[in-house]
């Protein structure tokens, strides 16, 4: 009756605290201007008399878009983030260069904004000049949210490549990609001018992004131009390395070692393990049977779960329901198969999870169908604790957040199709 105390160790407990007040109070304190009292009678918000002690499960907890595939407008990623802080999120991973458009201004090179953002005879697209990005920055960081930028290499390049063509292996002509799947051009690992460039891109990326992180991609990356490229040949002869995976691996242990010059750790799908992973990089997994955790624990590095099979909520809610995104631990490999030995033995190694959002049939008005009711069992996975878990008082309370959604401008879509 006397009001509300929060008490916490760090800054983050302090504001994690303040959304689970906003969680108890009723959903229309999330409308955008005032609502009128009912009649004659004042409304009234109360709170529960509640003690609540909590704390997250894992430390990474984070949700990726993709700006690429369809150019998603800044007050659309700020409705994202708007929700990330209220579920207790905090990291955002912004997928920002693709085959099918490069989303970033660089001052140094100004065809990725003139060029490479635009594809098809319309010129769709669109780019997120430097101001934007500080903007989009400071308001996550405002709320909890720590961005983490994807600038993809070496492969996912072909946007690039057609502002900059001398940066591929057969000098082109390329063109921004108009059609979803993989693009067999990449950038030439045998030739120095791409790193040239890729350190020019990355130093701006830094200036942009103050965060510890970036992520480089390093996935879905063919071979087939390395090779048949003499300079890639020559390079994997001058470096001594068993194949063209292993160039992959040396490819992105360069970028890597420029960031971590800067400061910044690196973060790449699990792809990198195949080649060798350089030390020190941050394994994303995410490919259904390649025990990547129990891998990349195994040899050392830090794990962010992101299972297509349970948390790519790009799939339709018909196999990838909300009650299957509930079953979904980060201390499980897939459906059945638990960690390794070796692995469950160094659990402070498995940073967290990560649910993802890629754009290929997610326009910017389907963004909160895509990721809502789902994202809320994801919230739910990477902060509560697993014992005891109850699908059906999870359900209620998440359908309760359906108003409360609506009022942020991420109207959900269903649980599930019939």
């Amino acid at each position: 009756k006397r009001g509300a105390v929060v008490t916490a160790p760090a800054l983050a407990g302090f504001f994690h605290g303040v959304q689970t007040i906003r969680q108890l109070l009723p959903a229309v304190v999330e409308a955008p201007a005032p609502v009128p009292s009912s009649g004659w009678r004042p409304m009234v918000w109360e709170i529960p008399g509640v003690r609540i002690a909590d704390a997250p499960r894992f430390g990474w907890r984070g949700f990726m878009i993709d700006s690429c595939r369809h150019f998603l407008p800044v007050e659309v990623v700020k409705r994202v983030v708007d929700a990330l802080a209220l579920y207790k999120f905090n990291r955002l991973h912004w997928h920002l260069t693709e085959d099918q458009g490069w989303r970033l201004e660089i001052k140094k090179y100004p065809r990725l904004a003139s060029v490479a953002a635009w594809r098809g005879p319309t010129k769709y697209g669109g780019f997120y000049t430097r101001d934007e990005v500080r903007d989009v920055v400071a308001y996550a960081t405002a709320r909890g949210v720590e961005v983490v930028p994807e600038i993809e290499l070496p492969g996912h390049a072909q946007a690039a490549l057609a502002a900059y063509p001398a940066l591929g292996c057969t000098g082109g002509p390329y063109k921004v990609g108009t059609e979803w799947g993989i693009y067999k051009d990449v950038y030439c690992a045998g030739n120095e001018k791409v790193f040239d460039f890729l350190e020019g891109v990355l130093t701006e990326v830094c200036a942009l992004f103050p965060g510890r992180f970036i992520h480089l991609g390093a996935d879905e990356c063919p071979k087939d131009r390395w090779k048949a490229c003499p300079k890639c040949q020559a390079r994997i002869r001058k470096e001594g390395l068993a194949d063209e995976h292993a160039l992959q691996s040396w490819f992105v242990h360069r970028a890597i070692s420029f960031l971590e010059g800067k400061g910044k750790r690196c973060i790449c799908w699990d792809e990198i393990l195949e080649g060798g992973p350089p030390p020190g990089v941050i394994v994303q997994a995410w490919r259904a049977g390649e025990k990547a955790v129990s891998k990349a624990v195994a040899a050392g590095h830090e794990v962010i779960h992101s299972p297509y099979s349970h948390v790519y909520l790009n799939e339709s809610p018909r196999g990838c329901t909300l009650e299957h995104v509930h079953t979904w631990d980060p201390t499980q490999e897939g459906e059945r198969d638990a960690l390794t030995p070796a692995a469950l033995t160094r659990p402070e190694l498995l940073l967290g999870g990560e649910a993802c959002l890629w754009g290929e049939w997610c326009p910017p008005t389907r963004v909160g169908w895509q990721a809502f009711p789902r994202l809320l069992a994801v919230a739910e996975t990477l902060w509560s604790p697993w014992r005891g878990r109850d699908f059906q008082d999870f359900h209620g309370r998440a359908m309760a957040q359906k108003g409360r959604l609506s009022y942020l401008g991420l109207t959900p879509g269903p649980e599930r199709f019939v």
